[in-house]
């Protein structure tokens, strides 16, 4: 733990330190805030520190130095510190196309995948819109992961042109992660403490999975409540290891926080931790970023940008680096100036944006123009005055006079829907009461509510604090719902804009995620053809027609080597194979179509603890147990006869060799991940040049498998089919 030393404090004068203290009592006292943690450091030294408050509102668990905060986007720079680290080491460009290391990555413009590099990652300049696709990383908990992040990208229409305008956006530093975790040759969170934790001593912070009990001394997000403050969001023992990590998950104390800062402005310190060259790309001016008008009339700024994860700015005439760090009932912030070798962090467990702000305000204001008085109660009515402007140009609407939606009323627009990148939510009655769930994201789970002649949700836990309006419409023969913010000052991170559901199907069948089994009992009336024909060249090595698969046995349900797929999907895959034929490749199938037979076959083999027979060539670092668990599925997408299992190979002579991707076919092991980092150059290429032949033409790649891809839209997504191949 760092203490104050009396060198220290012989630096700054004991004026300085009692407006510090004010400010700080103000602060807190006004604000009412749960806990509250701040420190200064000037000229490698830590100057002022302060903790007040609790972890935990009304536990008597006293906040310190080493308590825990989720700094929230203050991870936005250790990422890019990271990346930093790892240009430094060679491991990767500034300007390498992203695909170099996410072969599977994704823009809604196949022209922008193919120019988005390393550095665009970090600076919101991608043309999206601002927060968007912020619903697949909050509200928390959630059940979006990376992989879904990065196959989500490519559905986010652009708001304006790449590299055009600054646009804030979190999903992109997901992104960033992994292409770290890519390069770097493990997983986001190890690479993080070996590049980061480890050699500057930050010995408290937390990244990836973790024991609260064992790690103890954690401060919990709170909502200020007509009671007082409440705990929203406890952590529970395990804390998980959350897809925004990168982008907004590092936990750290004000000891470390201290740690970090005294690195960026005494490098002489951490001389080998980055080299100049890196510590300049870092905080150069990459992304113009507008001056606001508070800007201007605070601190008399002229420029405004973005560096790799930190904001540059002037104040007063210094030079200013700085983040804030926003998470419900979490706020930080980090504000460095480099001339005068003085960093500021400010770390809160409530609802503390206004007290970020001012606090930040008037610590930096005793640097810039010292002898003048900045108090907590100046800043504070300047900003309460600029909200009211702000509320009163842009009103909430009066949403008090609400009552229940009656399933009558909506009985037009009830069912599931689809977004192509949220995936599905349903509005359907339960009791006397309509109801809106998010499938994959628990905590959008609200009543519907009727205010005037609009529908709202109410969502049931009030830590959710941005209501969306429902619009529903129909159109030749199509049911949609799109919503908008109720007010529209809400956080830009529940981007309600960017969502374009379709309805898919009705409640009764929204209701459950059984997959119908159609009574077809053959492939004509089924639907599902033969890929061959319309498919000319294309190689077939269906695996469980024979023995040569990690089952050891013919499958039951595959009596020929045939493939079989819907007419869309064939048609869609005789496309890639044309495309692949110009470039003196074939596709090589290895599975499609598969019966609900061989699936049930799969599932019972998977159970059969005894019979270990191919454990050593299909999954020798896996126990067969395990393979349950994101392998095999007791329901498979190959029963609705859009997705299938293929390689690329080349044919000269009459001699076919595929091409190298790593591992064979049906190898379960982490190395199969398509992204997987452990691959050579050649691999890698390999890998993308499918993926890129595949996607062109609609078919999406399940990040566990590099072989596997999904049509989308699937045909008939709600039916399975078990005919056998014959």
């Amino acid at each position: 733990m760092f203490t104050v030393t009396a060198e220290a404090y012989a630096t700054e004068t004991a004026s300085l330190r009692a407006e510090r203290d004010a400010a700080f009592d103000a602060t807190f006292e006004r604000y009412k805030l749960p806990g509250l943690a701040v420190g200064v450091v000037r000229d490698g030294q830590v100057v002022y520190q302060r903790t007040a408050g609790e972890r935990v509102a009304g536990s008597g668990e006293r906040i310190d130095a080493a308590t825990l905060f989720k700094i929230a986007s203050n991870s936005k720079a250790m990422t890019a510190g990271v990346l930093a680290r790892l240009v430094d080491a060679g491991r990767l460009k500034w300007d390498d196309p992203v695909t170099k290391h996410l072969p599977q990555f994704r823009m809604h413009d196949p022209w922008v995948t193919q120019q988005m590099q390393v550095r665009d990652l970090l600076i919101h300049n991608s043309g999206l819109g601002l927060g968007a696709g912020d619903l697949m990383l909050w509200p928390e908990p959630n059940r979006f992961t990376r992989a879904d992040i990065i196959a989500g990208l490519q559905h986010l229409k652009p708001t304006h042109s790449f590299r055009a305008a600054y646009a804030y956006d979190n999903l992109l530093y997901v992104v960033a992660g992994e292409v770290a975790a890519a390069a770097g040759g493990v997983p986001y969170e190890e690479l993080v403490k070996r590049e980061l934790f480890q050699p500057l001593g930050l010995s408290r912070c937390q990244v990836g999975e973790w024991n609260r009990a064992e790690v103890g001394n954690v401060a919990q997000p709170h909502m200020r409540t007509p009671q007082g403050n409440r705990v929203i969001r406890e952590d529970e023992t395990i804390v998980p290891n959350v897809t925004s990590m990168a982008a907004g998950g590092i936990r750290c104390s004000l000891d470390d926080m201290l740690s970090w800062m005294r690195m960026w402005l005494s490098p002489e310190a951490q001389p080998t931790w980055l080299s100049p060259a890196q510590r300049r790309a870092v905080w150069t001016a990459h992304m113009p970023m507008p001056v606001s008008a508070r800007m201007r009339a605070w601190d008399n700024s002229h420029f405004s940008a973005y560096g790799y994860g930190w904001r540059l700015s002037d104040v007063d005439g210094a030079w200013k680096v700085a983040h804030t760090g926003t998470l419900a009932g979490m706020y930080s912030s980090v504000i460095l100036l480099p001339d005068q070798r003085t960093g500021i962090v400010i770390l809160i467990n409530g609802e503390g944006e206004a007290a970020r702000t001012v606090l930040g305000q008037v610590l930096t204001k005793q640097i810039t123009r010292p002898g003048e008085t900045h108090s907590v109660a100046h800043y504070a009515a300047l900003l309460d005055e600029e909200r009211a402007g702000e509320r009163a140009a842009k009103p909430k609407p009066d949403t008090r006079h609400r009552s229940p939606a009656t399933t009558a009323a909506l009985s037009a627009w009830t069912g599931r829907y689809r977004d192509p990148w949220f995936g599905d939510a349903t509005v359907c009655a339960q009791g006397d009461r309509v109801r809106f769930a998010s499938a994959r994201s628990p905590m959008l789970t609200g009543t519907v509510m009727q205010v005037d002649a609009r529908w709202l949700v109410d969502w049931d836990d009030d830590s959710v604090d941005a209501e969306p309006w429902l619009h529903f419409s129909a159109d030749a023969g199509s049911t949609t719902l799109a919503l908008s913010h109720v007010d529209p000052e809400a956080d830009f991170s529940y981007d309600y804009q960017d969502l374009a559901f379709t309805r898919v199907a009705a409640c009764d069948a929204a209701a459950t995620t059984k997959v119908d089994v159609s009574p077809a009992t053959d492939a004509a009336s089924a639907g599902l053809v033969d890929v061959a024909p319309l498919a000319k060249g294309v190689r077939l090595d269906m695996r469980y027609a024979g023995t040569a698969n990690f089952t050891g046995a013919r499958v039951p349900g595959y009596e020929a080597n045939t493939c079989l797929l819907l007419a869309p999907v064939a048609q869609a895959l005789a496309k890639v194979q044309a495309d692949v034929q110009r470039e003196g490749l074939s596709l090589k199938l290895f599975d499609c179509y598969r019966p609900v037979r061989s699936v049930k076959h799969f599932v019972a083999w998977a159970r059969d603890a005894a019979d270990q027979r191919t454990k050593p060539a299909f999954y020798p670092n896996v126990e067969k147990a395990a393979l349950l668990d994101g392998y095999i599925a007791e329901t498979s997408g190959h029963s609705r006869g859009a997705t299938l299992d293929l390689t690329l190979t080349r044919c000269e002579r009459g001699a076919c060799v595929d091409l190298d991707m790593g591992t064979p076919f049906d190898f379960f092991d982490p190395r199969a991940n398509t992204a997987h980092a452990d691959l050579s150059p050649a691999q890698k290429a390999n890998r993308a040049r499918l993926l890129d032949a595949m996607a062109r033409h609609g078919f999406h790649n399940y990040p566990m498998e590099w072989w596997h891809f999904t049509f989308r839209p699937e045909p008939s997504p709600q039916t399975a089919y078990d005919v056998p191949i014959q």
